[in-house]
C-alpha cells in the first residue's frame, strides 16, 4: 500500500519485472495483478523481513523467478507513537526490527545475486524526513530512519567493487494509510485537534 504499492507501478510501466514483497500475500497478489492486467509482469511474495529464513526463501523465489535481482526497494515500515518515557520496549525493538533489521537482511539476501559476477544493482532505502530531522513521539522511527543511512553508507563503499550501488530516498510528509493512522493518535496524545497535528506536527515541525 501507499509508497511502496505506487513504486512498484512506476517501476512496471518503466518495464520493470516487479515483485511485491508484503506480510500480507493477499495484499502482495493484488498489486500483482494489477501490473499484470495492465500489460506488466509481477509477482507476489509473502515475506516477514524480520525473518531471516523468510527473507531468503523469498529473495531466492523472486531471483529463480526472474533470473535476477537488479533493483532492491527496501520500503517496509511501521509507526507507533508515544514520548520516550511511555514508549515500551517491546514496541521499540518491533520498530528497529521491521525498519533496521528488515532493511539489512533484504540487502543481504539481494547481495548474492548482485555480487555474482559483478553483475551489480541498486538498492534503495525508504528513508524519510526523519532521517535527518527529529519530531516528538517518534523516537524509535527517527533512530531507524537515521540507521538506514549508516546502513547505505556502508554498503556504497562495499557495494563499489562489485557495481553496487545505494540510495535513501527521504520523502517529506506524503498522506499514505500509514500516516493516516498516526494522526488520530498524536492528537490524542499532545492534546490538539487532528488539522493541529497534520500543520503543526507534520508539517511545521519537520518538514
Amino acid at each position: 500500500s501507499g509508497i511502496g504499492k505506487e513504486i512498484a507501478l512506476e517501476l512496471a510501466k518503466a518495464g520493470a519485472a516487479v515483485a511485491i514483497a508484503d506480510l500480507n500475500q493477499d495484499g502482495a497478489n493484488a498489486v500483482a495483478e494489477e501490473i499484470k492486467q495492465a500489460g506488466g509482469k509481477a509477482i507476489g511474495v509473502a515475506m516477514d523481513v524480520t525473518n531471516e529464513d523468510a527473507v531468503n526463501s523469498g529473495i531466492d523465489k523472486v531471483a529463480e523467478t526472474f533470473g535476477s535481482i537488479d533493483i532492491l526497494v527496501s520500503n517496509a515500515g511501521i509507526q507507533i507513537v508515544n514520548p520516550i518515557e511511555n514508549y515500551s520496549f517491546a514496541d521499540w525493538k518491533k520498530m528497529q526490527a521491521i525498519h533496521v533489521d528488515g532493511a539489512f537482511l533484504t540487502t543481504k539476501a539481494a547481495l548474492k545475486h548482485m555480487y555474482k559476477d559483478d553483475r551489480g544493482g541498486v538498492v534503495i532505502y525508504m528513508g524519510s524526513v526523519h532521517s535527518h530531522e527529529a519530531s516528538p513521539l517518534k523516537s524509535a522511527y527517527v533512530t531507524a530512519k537515521h540507521g538506514l543511512l549508516g546502513l547505505a553508507r556502508v554498503l556504497a563503499k562495499e557495494g563499489a567493487k562489485h557495481n553496487v550501488r545505494s540510495h535513501v530516498v527521504c520523502p517529506g510528509f506524503v498522506r499514505t494509510p500509514l500516516v493516516d493512522k498516526q494522526i488520530p493518535e498524536q492528537a490524542k496524545e499532545l492534546g490538539i485537534s487532528e488539522d493541529e497535528v497534520v500543520k503543526k506536527v507534520m508539517l511545521g515541525n519537520t518538514v
